[in-house]
């Protein structure tokens, strides 16, 4: 019996509350992402974690499966990804990974700055509060490196941490968003 391959996508691990991304006239400087980076010193917009909006994960697709939304952030379409991992190679902050959509929770910030720092530069960083890990029936989630991390082979994609979360940071792809998605905008 042949053995059914599960299907892959990709997410984005910033949802854009700093504003992350540079302005239009920027976003194509020589080099993509990895030339801003070096323009910026890992710094846009206050944020030295956040996505840098230069597209380049965006030229990588093959499927215009990836496009940078009206924050200024890459935004994956499930629909039409299939995984393939090209934004991933294409990301010089390693802001995107690849899941599967049976894994449809996942935290949109992976700073590393204290939550005071976080809380000066984004509306939506993670600030390491543990609400997330407190609400989480399955014990799927930790705090690491001053940031949400889910264990996927734990979680059970109920949403609690999404719902509960103060900042929205934890983001639950199959629609569970609360009124704070409203106020990042």
């Amino acid at each position: 019996m042949a053995q059914v391959r599960k299907k892959k996508v990709a997410v984005v691990q910033c949802f854009g509350g700093c504003g992350s991304g540079v302005n239009k006239a920027e976003a194509h400087i020589d080099g993509g992402c990895a030339g801003l980076q070096e323009k910026y010193q890992n710094d846009v917009q206050g944020c030295a974690w956040g996505c840098l909006g230069g597209g380049s994960c965006v030229e990588a697709c093959r499927l215009n499966a990836i496009h940078i939304n009206d924050r200024g952030t890459a935004e994956v379409d499930w629909e039409k990804c299939v995984g393939c991992g090209l934004c991933v190679k294409a990301c010089p902050r390693n802001l995107i990974r690849i899941t599967t959509p049976e894994y449809p929770i996942y935290p949109a910030c992976v700073s590393e700055d204290p939550g005071p720092q976080t809380r000066k530069v984004c509306q939506a960083g993670c600030i390491a509060c543990g609400i997330c890990v407190k609400n989480c029936p399955a014990d799927a989630i930790r705090i690491e490196n001053n940031h949400a991390v889910i264990d996927e082979e734990k979680c059970i994609a109920c949403g609690m941490c999404a719902v509960k979360c103060p900042r929205g940071v934890v983001r639950d792809y199959n629609g569970i968003f609360t009124v704070r998605e409203e106020q990042v905008r």
